[in-house]
């Protein structure tokens, strides 16, 4: 299940924070090579800075299997502003109804242990709460930068970029930019592709809001 939390949640969710961050470290800076600035083991950029929006994903034990940070293309994002060269020319999106998917990992030991139904499974729910989360919130189009294993998998999944970069080598992987649209019938074509029978999102802002409502 997918918890969506803000810097708010920090001081409460200290331990999820913390293990978020480790395993970005363990992602970006270990596995994929890429050239981010990590300390005691734990990878923070100046865009977690600027009050994001975090979806973690934890498996039925309440482990932390896997993540994304979103922020909105009003402002500064990764694709803009870190890997312009991914736009092949084009300019990056500026949007208030697009926003950024940054920082997208997955447990490699977890997926270690389980297999690649392991990562189809935390990919296929993470993607369904940014869907959700993208309609909440009014956007209609998401934009990430992801590395070439992620972009097999995603067809398999339901979700087809309406538009997609040429791969580059950055660090020791290929990666690629790619814009996906995020309206209801995408979720509802994501969630049937995978199984999916209603919402991933045990907790978000919109529901506590509905809740004490």
């Amino acid at each position: 299940m997918i918890d969506i939390v803000t810097n708010a949640d920090i001081n409460a969710r200290a331990n999820d924070f913390e293990d978020m961050f480790r395993l970005r470290h363990r992602v970006f800076k270990e596995r994929l090579g890429w050239d981010v600035q990590t300390r005691n083991g734990l990878e923070i950029d100046r865009f977690d800075e600027l009050d994001p929006v975090y979806l973690m994903a934890f498996d039925r034990s309440e482990r932390l299997v896997g993540t994304w940070r979103m922020l909105p293309t009003t402002g500064p994002y990764m694709l803009r502003d870190v890997f312009p060269v991914l736009m092949d020319g084009m300019e990056a999106p500026r949007h208030p109804r697009i926003c950024e998917g940054s920082r997208f990992a997955v447990d490699c030991d977890y997926v270690g242990r389980q297999g690649l139904a392991a990562l189809s499974h935390v990919t296929s729910e993470i993607f369904c709460a940014v869907v959700e989360y993208c309609i909440a919130n009014g956007y209609r189009e998401i934009v990430t930068v992801y590395d070439a294993r992620i972009g097999r998998l995603l067809p398999r999944l339901g979700c087809i970029p309406k538009w997609r970069s040429r791969q580059m080598q950055i660090g020791v992987t290929q990666t690629l930019a790619g814009r996906f649209d995020t309206t209801p019938e995408i979720l509802q074509q994501v969630r049937k592709t995978n199984g999916i029978t209603g919402s991933v999102i045990r907790h978000a802002p919109w529901k506590l809001a509905d809740a004490a409502a």
